[in-house]
């Protein structure tokens, strides 16, 4: 294996290791809702508007990150927001109220924001084109781990460590993490002449098609994930160690389809892998909703992962080849700002609300539908 290519593997495990933690700013939060919920003494719509605080910083990041990364570069965007990430979860460790709590996590979403409109554009110019769908897949598999692993550390953790220490040990890895990308990567500033002005975006179809589809399958997908523990300690009456164990190990299916994934973008027509995942995740979250007996809830947690998680490192391949790389960026956190808020930030506070009024079932079905419903728009949408 020659120098460069063994550089393009190290630098893009870098770049994997710092999804991962930056993903985990979401993920680290879920399983830990329950014990959150009782220390607060708050109702489930209190617990899923944590999420929505975090979404609302997330968005503010990643509106601002097309205009910051043109004026400092790619590098330094992503390495300020990941010392940024650190230090909020320092602070969560000594957030002593709710509204405190709220507070830091609006900050934590603003550092974990500014992450991928930058990452993306970097990876893109450090791979050929042919190679897109399989390193953009592997940087996405990142999300799938975290999603599998974070659950069950916390049950691992949470035996010697009281829950707000986990965030002392998150915030020690991203420090680590950062010093060696600070050293390793390379930068690859956008050119400010070909700068692009949001109004071009704004005024794209496939902008807002591909915007509105991200929305409601981040809703059916981190939305329904970020209350599942909290669904099955306090409306299934499962053991918060026994729930979190079954929650982490379902996340397996995620993990494996984000890795086959790669391998399938750049073999298959992208727009009807985009439609089949669409559906497949709307239909699976519908079944979830459904699933009385201890086991089928199991297989359909499963299934739900499986090919939930698969549409985005799809969809952020699809972004890539219907954008340049001077307006990948903005594209992509403008896309990322809406979505966020409207699908995985609203998604929690809307089903902690019908959860309150009247369970969580109801509230996961009406997500499977929309999601199953929402592929009517890939007619609008152009070949990819």
């Amino acid at each position: 294996m020659d120098i460069e290519r063994f550089m393009k593997i190290f630098l893009l495990f870098l770049f994997w290791t710092l999804w991962y933690l930056n993903f985990s700013t979401r993920t680290l939060i879920t399983p830990l809702l329950p014990l959150i919920e009782d220390d607060f003494a708050i109702s489930h719509s209190l617990a899923g508007s944590l999420f929505l605080s975090f979404y609302i910083g997330h968005t503010i990041a990643v509106f601002s990150s097309g205009f910051l990364s043109l004026r400092i570069g790619y590098k330094k965007s992503i390495f300020f927001c990941s010392l940024f990430v650190m230090l909020n979860f320092l602070a969560l460790r000594f957030a002593g109220t709710y509204h405190q709590f709220v507070g830091v996590l609006f900050f934590l979403g603003i550092g974990a924001g500014l992450y991928p409109p930058c990452a993306i554009p970097l990876i893109t110019s450090i791979f050929e084109r042919d190679n897109w769908g399989k390193a953009i897949s592997f940087h996405e598999t990142a999300t799938g781990f975290s999603l599998l692993t974070i659950p069950l550390i916390t049950v691992f953790a949470l035996r010697f460590f009281h829950w707000r220490s986990l965030f002392v040990l998150a915030g020690g890895a991203c420090f680590i993490a950062i010093v060696f990308f600070f050293i390793f990567s390379p930068d690859s500033p956008p050119e400010k002449e070909k700068r692009v002005r949001l109004s071009v975006i704004l005024k794209r179809k496939d902008f807002w098609i591909i915007t509105i589809l991200w929305s409601i399958c981040g809703a059916a997908t981190m939305g329904v994930f970020n209350i599942i523990p909290l669904y099955l300690v306090k409306e299934r009456g499962i053991q918060m160690e026994l729930a979190n164990s079954i929650f982490g190990l379902s996340r397996v299916g995620s993990f494996v389809s984000t890795i086959l994934i790669g391998f399938v973008i750049d073999r298959f027509n992208l727009k009807r892998i985009l439609l089949f995942l669409a559906l497949a995740t709307g239909i699976t979250t519908v079944g979830l909703s459904l699933a009385h007996s201890f086991w089928l809830l199991v297989v359909m947690l499963l299934a739900q992962a499986t090919f939930s998680i698969a549409f985005f490192p799809a969809g952020l391949v699809a972004i890539s080849k219907i954008t340049d790389l001077n307006e990948r960026s903005l594209f992509t956190g403008v896309l990322m700002g809406i979505a966020g808020l409207m699908g995985p930030g609203l998604a929690p506070f809307i089903l902690g609300a019908v959860a309150d009024a009247w369970n969580f079932q109801i509230g996961i079905f009406i997500m499977g539908l929309l999601c199953t419903l929402s592929c009517l728009l890939f007619k609008a949408l152009q070949e990819i």
